[in-house]
C-alpha cells in the first residue's frame, strides 16, 4: 500500500499517526512512533478527516471502557452490600459502605435529573419554544 492508499480517507501515514496519536502521551511522541515529522503530525491534526477519526476511534475507546466500568460498577455495589450487611464487621465500616452506596446513588439521581433537564432544553430550543 502506498501513502497515497486511502481507507476511510486517511493515507497510511495519517492511519498510523492517528494509532499512534491514541497510544501515547503526545502528538511529538506520537509523530516518532509513526515515523513522520512534528510538523506533519500537526497539520495532520489541522485536516478534519484526521480529526474525525480520531474522534470516531476515541468514542470507540471511551465506549470499550464505559461498558468494562459498568460491569466493574455492579462487581462494587455488590461487594459494598455485602460489607453493608455483614454484621461481623465494625458499624464503622458497614456505615462507610452504606454510605458509598447511598452517595453513589444520589450522584445516579442527580445525573439523570440534569440529563432529562438538557434534553428538554434542547427540546425546547430546537422548537423554538
Amino acid at each position: 500500500m502506498g501513502d497515497n492508499d486511502t481507507q476511510q480517507g486517511l493515507s497510511t501515514r495519517q492511519r498510523r499517526f492517528v494509532a499512534a496519536l491514541l497510544a501515547t502521551p503526545s502528538v511529538r511522541e506520537a509523530a516518532r512512533v509513526a515515523q513522520v515529522g512534528e510538523a506533519t503530525a500537526w497539520q495532520y491534526l489541522r485536516l478534519p478527516v484526521v480529526r474525525q477519526e480520531v474522534r470516531r476511534r476515541t468514542e470507540g475507546m471511551i465506549t470499550q471502557a464505559s461498558a468494562g466500568l459498568l460491569a466493574e460498577m455492579a462487581e462494587s455495589r455488590a461487594v459494598l452490600l455485602q460489607v453493608m450487611r455483614n454484621q461481623a464487621v465494625s458499624d464503622a465500616v458497614r456505615v462507610s459502605a452504606a454510605s458509598k452506596v447511598l452517595d453513589a446513588g444520589m450522584r445516579l439521581f442527580e445525573l439523570v435529573s440534569l440529563s432529562d433537564r438538557v434534553s428538554e432544553l434542547e427540546r425546547r430550543l430546537g422548537d423554538g419554544s
